[in-house]
């Protein structure tokens, strides 16, 4: 294993290394000092300090980053740098030349560990006190900033040069390394979020989002919610694919679902499955905005869907493919919402009686017909035109189910289509429900307001402005005649 392999594979122990050099460069300096120097007396011993401090501070920095944190553990060992570096500063009695070589290491080991302004600061008191302390008590007070020998001089500056160009060297490996590790997981969180958006076309993007975002798991759960359900099919489109070719018929298939699916996500339904020509979608999980709305966003979409069907239908026409229409069915009611399956294998879907409700509602449902449930009525009549039909019979129900055509949304003023009416004024009293009214009965409704509209208009001809009731000419002769007599 190379040099730039071993560091790149711990940090750590590059640290280990380089204090282990720089201690060695320092215990050279002072024996050479001893040597090379007259009155020197406890400077040989130096190196037994240097490697007694050198062999505790593996210890010292395992606990450290145990006990504490890797910023706590820098700071410590950097005051332990500053202690020894005061020390051999005292023992060399502040050599020039050594002096700035040894302030240059401890400023280079500041700036590559990033170490606060507050941490050097307080090093510096700290190497201070005891740059004093050992001279009282070991070194003594000699002469000061005394030239340095060339022998001191050349090592020094080899020392200095090789400890800045080893750390250099590890500073620039890291940043390249760092900078290949950060272009490979940028790739690889390219390509990853490649094959998820792939993939994401398989199931839901609400459900896709929400674990991608973590607020799920793939999982088998599920929860029981009121969800609005909506089911369409192709009229007739069994019947077509016997009479195309199969590249027609895919065509034709993908270009409605396309279409279809692209204004589901503008409403931002789920869409469950594709089931041929048919299409399950329901609003409520994972996003919901309510009961009552999600119903009426349900409706918003399949009467764009309606109108999407006329465009493709004129478009196939022109092709030379016969007309298409579609059906839709809309339930509300209690599903249960979830991931079902295997563990390995599971799909995102509802079960409950609403669902299979709005599939017969489809089934049920006329050419271009939009057909809900009385629950789904009851959340939209006050915004949406809608016909009663007669209660039908469905397969797998058992009563009869009463069910509405959806005619479009109103766009004028509300009481246009207001089907309750409650008008009291001055002895007139009108009470009218249309939902209690069946089609019938229409006719003999009119006819009795149209009475009521005459009566009221006969009575203002015979009133006068006054609001006095005008007399016949009949009446005149006998008031005439009533006066006479009296």
């Amino acid at each position: 294993m190379s040099l730039d392999d071993w560091i790149r594979k711990e940090p750590r122990q590059f640290e280990y290394f380089h204090r282990l050099m720089g201690y060695i460069m320092l215990s050279l300096l002072m024996i050479v000092y001893h040597y090379t120097t007259s009155d020197t007396q406890y400077q040989i011993y130096i190196p037994f300090f240097l490697l007694f401090i050198f062999l505790v501070t593996p210890k010292l920095s395992t606990w450290l980053q145990y006990r504490y944190n890797s910023n706590i553990k820098r700071s410590v060992l950097f005051i332990t740098d500053v202690v020894v570096i005061s020390v051999i500063l005292s023992a060399i009695h502040l050599n020039l030349v050594l002096t700035f070589i040894s302030l240059f290491v401890i400023l280079y080991t500041a700036i590559t560990n990033k170490i606060s302004f507050l941490v050097v600061s307080l090093a510096s008191l700290i190497g201070i006190a005891n740059f004093y302390l050992c001279n009282i008590l070991i070194f003594g007070f000699g002469e000061y900033f005394e030239q340095t020998t060339g022998e001191l001089t050349v090592l020094g500056f080899i020392c200095l040069i090789t400890f800045f160009g080893v750390g250099s060297f590890y500073q620039s490996s890291q940043i390249q390394h760092i900078s290949n590790r950060k272009s490979y997981y940028y790739d690889q969180m390219n390509r990853y979020m490649e094959f998820a958006n792939q993939l994401s076309r398989y199931a839901p993007v609400q459900l896709w989002q929400s674990i991608m975002k973590g607020e799920s798991e793939a999982k088998i759960e599920y929860k029981r919610k009121k969800m609005t359900i909506f089911f369409s099919d192709i009229q007739g489109f069994t019947e077509l694919s016997e009479t195309l070719i199969p590249d027609d018929l895919a065509f034709l298939l993908n270009d409605y679902l396309s279409h279809m699916t692209e204004i589901a996500k503008q409403y931002e339904a789920t869409v469950d499955k594709f089931m041929g020509d048919a299409i399950l979608i329901f609003f409520g999980d994972p996003i919901s905005q309510g009961v009552e709305q999600d119903a009426k966003t349900c409706l918003d979409m399949a009467i764009d869907m309606r109108q999407q069907m006329k465009l493709l239908r004129e478009r196939w026409i022109k092709m030379g493919y016969p007309a298409l229409h579609i059906r839709m069915g809309i339930s509300t009611g209690y599903c249960h919402v979830g991931n079902y399956g295997a563990a390995h294998r599971m799909a995102y879907t509802i079960v409950g009686r609403d669902a299979n409700l709005a599939a017969r509602l489809q089934s049920a449902a006329a050419v271009d017909e939009i057909l809900i449930s009385d629950e789904t009525y009851n959340l939209i009549k006050n915004d949406y035109l809608c016909a009663p039909k007669a209660p039908i019979r469905l397969k797998g129900i058992q009563a009869p189910v009463k069910t509405w055509q959806v005619m479009e949304k109103y766009t004028s003023r509300k009481s246009d289509y207001q089907r309750w009416f409650d008008y009291e004024y001055k002895g007139f009293h009108l009470l009218l429900n249309l939902d209690e009214v069946q089609n019938y009965e229409y006719p003999e409704l009119i006819q009795v307001l149209e009475k009521m509209i005459k009566r009221i208009e006969k009575q203002q001809k015979m009133t006068n402005s006054e609001g006095i009731v005008k007399l016949s000419l009949e009446d005149v002769v006998e008031d005439r005649k009533d006066q006479q007599y009296h």
